[in-house]
């Protein structure tokens, strides 16, 4: 269920989080691919979201500290990180524990 095969498809992996059983580390993914593809507006955006969010990152961190991104870019910055930790506390909340050091990777297929 959390691989779904085709173009623009991907996998959600919680890495770095030992505490977990196998059940619980599938349901805290299910909910954070859930969580991102609802408010990104669907499975088919998640990746090129995150592409557009790390190549406008990428543009701005060699600007100087006086460069300002545009409205465009800081409006992607906005949505992919809005959205994300939306997922996370959506993935984690149900948990009811601090996750330390857990993160989730998106690995596109």
């Amino acid at each position: 269920m959390n691989k779904p095969s085709g173009p623009g498809h991907y996998e959600v992996k919680l890495v770095d989080c030992p505490s977990l059983s196998p059940d619980e580390r599938g349901a805290a993914e299910l909910r954070f691919r859930m969580s991102l593809e609802f408010s990104l507006g669907g499975p088919d955006q998640v990746l090129p979201s995150l592409q557009t969010y790390m190549l406008v990152q990428s543009i701005n961190e060699d600007l100087p500290l006086d460069g300002k991104a545009s409205e465009a870019e800081e409006q992607v910055i906005a949505l992919w990180e809005n959205a994300e930790s939306d997922a996370i506390l959506a993935a984690f909340r149900p948990l009811g524990r601090d996750m330390g050091e857990a993160r989730f990777e998106i690995i596109p297929l």
